[in-house]
C-alpha cells in the first residue's frame, strides 16, 4: 500500500522487461537501499515486474483500457494523493501525453525514446503525422510545466528540443549492477561467437546483421574460411518468424540461432562464450552495449544508438554510420579487430554506472538533496 510520501514511477503498460523497465528497477533499487519508499503505477503489468527485482517492490495496476479510461484513471489516482506528495516520475512518451491530458503539471519524465524512434517518419501517412504533431504539442506543454525531462544521450536531447521545445538533462545510464559479473577479455580460439540481445523488432536492424553476415560469406574470401562463426540472437518480438526464415534463405541458417526469451543463467552462459556483441539498432541509448563492455566483450553499434556518444574514441567499439550498405564493412572491421585483439591495446573506457545515474535522477526529481539524503 503506497504511502503519502511514496515516490510514484509511472509506466504506461509493462509488456516485457525492456530497457525502460530495467532502468526503473535500477532506480527502485537505489531508493530501496536508502529506505526511500516508491512504487510503480501502470495500466497493466503483463510480465510480473516484481519478480525481476532483487527486493520487494509495489506495482499498482490501474487496469484501465482505452485512452479516455486511462487518462481518467490517472487523474483520479493523483488527485487522491496529498498536494505536498513527491512529484511523480513518468517513464516515456505516452505517460507524459496522458498525464498532460489528465491535467497533471510539474511531473518529471524519463524520455527513453522520441517520435522518430517509434517509426520511420517517411512511412507514416499524413493523418498520422498530423496526429503526432498535435500529440507533441500536448506533451511539450506538460514537460515545460515545471518538472525535469531526463534523457540518456545528446541525440535525445536534440530530439526533445525539436519535438517538445524543452531542454532535457542528459544523465547517462550504466549497466545492471551485479558484483558477480567479472570483466574478462574473450579471446577467439576455434570459433567466433557473436551475440545480440534485444527485442526482435524492425528498429533493432537484425535483418542488417543477417544480410551483412551473408554478404561476408558470399565474398571471395568467405568469413567461414578464416574462422568458424556463429550468431546467437536473444529476444522475442514481431519479426522472429520472418527473420528466422530469412537466415535460412540467406544460406546461414545453420550458423544462426534464435533463442527467444532466456533465463538470466542462460543469458550469462551466452555472454561468457561470446567475442563480439552486435547492436546496430536505432535507439535512445543501448544499455546492452554497456553491459557487454563490462564483461570484456567488444561491441558493434550504430551512431544512431545514444550510447555511441561515449564510445566513439575507443577500439572496444566499432561505431558505424549510414545505412545497411555499410553493414558488411562495419562487420568486417569489428571482426578483424576481435580476431587481431585490437581492443586489447587500450584499457576499457570509463563507463557510466547504474548508481550514479539513479542518484542524479532522484536529485533532478527533487526526491533527495545533493548528498543523496531524503528531502
Amino acid at each position: 500500500m503506497q504511502l503519502a510520501d511514496s515516490r510514484p514511477i509511472v509506466i504506461s503498460e509493462i509488456e516485457q522487461l525492456g530497457g525502460a523497465e530495467r532502468s526503473v528497477l535500477a532506480l527502485l533499487r537505489w531508493l530501496h537501499q536508502r529506505a526511500l519508499s516508491a512504487y510503480v503505477l501502470t495500466y497493466r503489468d503483463h510480465c510480473g515486474l516484481a519478480r525481476f527485482a532483487p527486493h520487494p517492490i509495489e506495482v499498482v495496476e490501474l487496469k484501465a483500457t482505452g485512452a479516455r479510461s486511462r487518462i481518467a484513471a490517472l487523474r483520479a489516482h493523483f488527485r487522491a494523493r496529498p498536494q505536498n506528495a513527491p512529484r511523480p516520475l513518468l517513464s516515456g512518451y505516452q505517460p507524459a501525453l496522458h498525464a498532460t491530458l489528465a491535467g497533471m503539471r510539474g511531473f518529471h519524465d524519463l524520455m527513453h525514446d522520441t517520435p522518430t524512434l517509434f517509426a520511420d517518419p517517411a512511412s507514416r501517412a499524413w493523418r498520422s503525422n498530423l496526429r503526432l504533431a498535435v500529440s507533441n504539442r500536448v506533451v511539450g506543454a506538460g514537460l515545460r510545466s515545471g518538472g525535469n525531462t531526463i534523457v540518456t544521450s545528446e541525440y535525445l536531447r536534440e530530439e526533445c528540443r525539436r519535438d517538445f521545445g524543452v531542454e532535457a538533462h542528459v544523465v547517462r545510464m550504466g549497466g545492471m549492477a551485479d558484483p558477480e559479473i567479472d570483466f574478462r577479455p574473450h579471446r577467439v580460439t576455434d570459433e567466433l561467437r557473436m551475440l545480440s540481445v534485444s527485442r526482435i523488432e524492425p528498429n533493432k536492424r537484425i535483418d542488417w546483421i543477417l544480410r551483412g553476415l551473408a554478404a561476408l560469406e558470399a565474398s571471395p574470401t568467405p568469413l567461414s574460411s578464416r574462422i568458424q562463426w556463429r550468431l546467437d540472437l536473444v529476444g522475442k518480438g514481431s519479426m522472429l518468424g520472418e527473420l528466422t526464415a530469412m537466415a535460412g534463405a540467406l544460406g546461414i541458417g545453420e550458423r544462426v540461432k534464435f533463442h527467444g526469451f532466456v533465463s538470466d543463467t542462460e543469458l550469462e552462459e551466452l555472454y561468457a562464450g561470446s567475442h563480439l556483441f552486435l547492436i546496430p539498432a536505432v535507439q535512445g541509448y543501448g544499455i546492452p552495449a554497456i553491459e557487454s563492455l563490462q564483461r570484456g566483450i567488444p561491441v558493434l553499434l550504430h551512431r544512431e544508438s545514444g550510447v555511441s556518444d561515449i564510445l566513439r574514441e575507443t577500439p572496444w567499439a566499432t561505431v558505424m554510420d549510414g545505412g545497411e550498405r555499410e553493414m558488411p564493412g562495419a562487420l568486417s572491421q569489428a571482426i578483424d579487430g576481435v580476431l587481431g585483439g585490437r581492443y586489447l591495446i587500450e584499457a576499457l573506457p570509463e563507463l557510466p554506472t547504474e548508481d550514479a545515474w539513479a542518484e542524479e535522477v532522484a536529485l533532478l526529481c527533487g526526491w533527495v538533496d545533493a548528498g543523496g539524503q531524503e528531502r
